[in-house]
């Protein structure tokens, strides 16, 4: 599947589709902080489960773009 990595200053945001019960799918971000060693991952779900990838994808995308806003 797609993955696309936004970036804002040393964190970093990868987006993913995960694949629910049901050909449900749900966006999925991993943010993670470039360059520190203790290697810290925070994972987040998007709300709604999409029908097909692409929107599960496009969900992910707005949640890791707001993700990143707020830090």
């Amino acid at each position: 599947m797609e993955t696309v990595t936004y970036q804002k200053g040393t964190w970093k945001a990868e987006t993913h589709a995960e694949e629910l019960a049901g050909g449900k799918y749900q966006g999925v971000v991993l943010l993670f902080h470039e360059g520190e060693a203790s290697g810290e991952q925070i994972l987040r779900r998007t709300i709604d489960a999409s029908d097909s990838v692409g929107g599960a994808l496009a969900e992910a995308r707005g949640l890791a773009i707001r993700l990143l806003d707020e830090l």
